[in-house]
């Protein structure tokens, strides 16, 4: 169980998608702690995930088996990825999170900061029609066909998600060091670039749906 958990994580980091770029973009905009934020939304999302498929299956396969679920689905996390993309392409030069100007600004608006590029990973994994279907179908393929019990279930998704933990933490220390090569036009260049990718995700996902 733990094998197969650590797998299945390995094939999740190396997925190319709005996620990934989440992380990269904040790690180049602000440096290693805010792309560790943006993770750390995910990371959280994930659990939920966990706990609501082995505590509340049944719920779950019921609201995705309203009529136009995947529909209404698709439209809000298309929504949010364009919202996300567009604001990238207007983004102005910031400072990195361990750039001097940065640690002198208010504890309070470096913990805002923080938990604004949380709540990004939070809800881009949240609000996405591919991360409910595929919790779903792990359980419908795995999980309930093998009746494991506790143990084998902490045991999978530990490996899982101990993995998903250990790859996008080193995205986002490989987005920092990135950035130790950019100059701030380049920066910006880089940022403005994954918005128009989110963008395109977006636009994607909506038209995938319609």
């Amino acid at each position: 169980m733990l094998i197969q958990g650590i797998f299945l994580g390995l094939s999740l980091s190396f997925m190319v998608g709005p996620l990934l770029f989440a992380i990269l973009q904040a790690g180049i905009e602000r440096g290693f702690r805010a792309g560790l934020a943006v993770a750390g939304g995910i990371w959280f999302s994930d659990v939920l995930y966990v706990i609501a498929v082995q505590y509340g299956m049944e719920t779950m396969a019921a609201v995705t088996a309203l009529p136009n679920f995947k529909v209404w689905a698709g439209l809000a996390g298309g929504m949010l990825l364009v919202a996300f993309g567009i604001g990238n392409l207007f983004i102005k030069k910031t400072a990195a999170s361990d750039d001097p100007r940065y640690e002198r600004a208010a504890p309070a608006r470096r913990q805002r900061s923080y938990f604004q590029y949380w709540m990004k990973g939070f809800l881009l994994n949240t609000v996405n029609p591919f991360t409910v279907f595929f919790w779903i179908g792990i359980a419908g393929a795995v999980l309930i066909p093998g009746g494991w019990g506790t143990r084998e279930l902490l045991l999978f998704f530990g490996g899982m998600l101990g993995t998903l933990v250990i790859t996008d933490t080193l995205k986002a220390y490989a987005a920092k060091r990135i950035r130790c090569f950019l100059t701030p036009r380049h920066t910006q260049w880089v940022q403005r670039s994954i918005g128009f990718i989110l963008v395109l995700f977006g636009l994607v996902l909506m038209a995938r749906v319609l």
